[in-house]
């Protein structure tokens, strides 16, 4: 028998490069209501931090980025 399970604390995201810019870019069909739990957090993809960067209304998606070659902007709460 095959078995699937959902993942949790995971989410699909789109990642984008741009300069010395990385892009994550995912869906918030709830709009601000979604969004409004993510601005504070961190997303971790591929060893890379990514914190907040904005969203858009209109295509009700998230963005959160990765600056290249600079100092992280991320402390661990101990």
């Amino acid at each position: 028998m095959n078995a699937a399970s959902v993942a949790t604390n995971k989410i699909a995201v789109t990642h984008t490069s741009f300069e010395n810019r990385e892009f994550l870019t995912f869906s918030v069909p709830n709009g601000w209501d979604d969004v409004k739990k993510l601005v504070n957090k961190v997303l971790t993809y591929e060893g890379r931090d990514f914190v907040h960067s904005g969203w858009n209304s209109d295509k009700n998606e998230c963005y959160f980025v990765h600056v290249k070659d600079a100092p992280s902007a991320v402390a661990t709460i101990r």
